[in-house]
């Protein structure tokens, strides 16, 4: 976690929402080699054209909103490219970045959205939501897996799921095993939430920011990373083997 950077993003994001009269703009991230399926960008769509109508219905109020979808690893993976991107040319609202992008304008790419939104059936760690958080730009996201390590119920807009089979093979995903698919209605229901309760869009911005760093903090971590360095050299036959490491062997004691 970059601390230093993620509080660059906080203030960035601070004078750049401070305009106002802005669409609500969602923001998804993904790299395809880590599997359109477990990503899922087509749920994110759907979620965002579920609380965002483009035909809105008499009497109803549907707040001006954009989804921007930052694509990664395009060029190897061009028929799921294609696909995205015809859905985006069905909806104008949907904008696909695929080219590389600096550092400085990935930032503006949080800066000016007002959510984060990821709809994963599998998370690592989710690195791009605690960066979120940390900037404090609200999260809507699936609530199973990795990301759950930093994001207490309250810091994030959890989406409930449903363990479900996994029915076509994707890299290092086999048939037959098991993945959470989010409730999509939830998810547009948090959505339109967000963009029409400006209140509770500070007040969960501020909650994740204190979730992070309660979580991720560098005195935490470092005692986690310490401890179990602590428990992996303790472990029986441990200190013999570091004994027959060549003498060049950067793990070897010195002396």
């Amino acid at each position: 976690m970059n601390w230093a950077r993620a509080n660059r993003l906080q203030l960035l994001r601070r004078a750049t929402r401070s305009h106002g009269n802005q669409p609500f703009t969602c923001l998804f991230a993904f790299d395809f080699w880590s599997t359109v399926g477990r990503k899922n960008p087509h749920g994110v769509i759907d979620a965002f054209q579920l609380a965002f109508p483009k035909r809105r219905a008499w009497g109803t109020r549907t707040p001006e909103a954009n989804l921007v979808l930052k694509l990664s690893s395009s060029a190897q993976f061009p028929d799921a490219t294609e696909a995205l991107r015809q859905r985006a040319q069905a909806d104008p609202r949907i904008k696909l970045i695929s080219e590389h992008l600096s550092n400085d304008a990935f930032d503006r790419l949080y800066a000016e959205a007002d959510a984060l939104v990821s709809l994963h059936r599998a998370e690592g760690f989710g690195l791009s939501l605690a960066e979120a958080m940390a900037a404090e730009l609200p999260v809507v996201a699936t609530g199973y897996s990795g990301n759950l390590d930093f994001m207490p119920p309250g810091s994030a807009e959890l989406i409930p799921y449903q363990m479900v089979p996994i029915t076509q093979p994707e890299g290092d995903y086999r048939a037959g095993a098991i993945w959470a698919e989010p409730d999509l209605d939830k998810a547009a229901q948090a959505l339109h939430q967000l963009a029409t309760q400006p209140t509770h869009q500070q007040q969960l911005a501020l909650k994740g920011r204190a979730a992070v760093e309660s979580n991720l903090n560098p005195t935490k971590i470092g005692k986690i990373v310490r401890e179990r360095l602590g428990c992996l050299v303790g472990r029986p036959g441990r200190a013999e083997l570091v004994r027959q490491l060549p003498l060049q062997h950067p793990w070897r004691p010195l002396g």
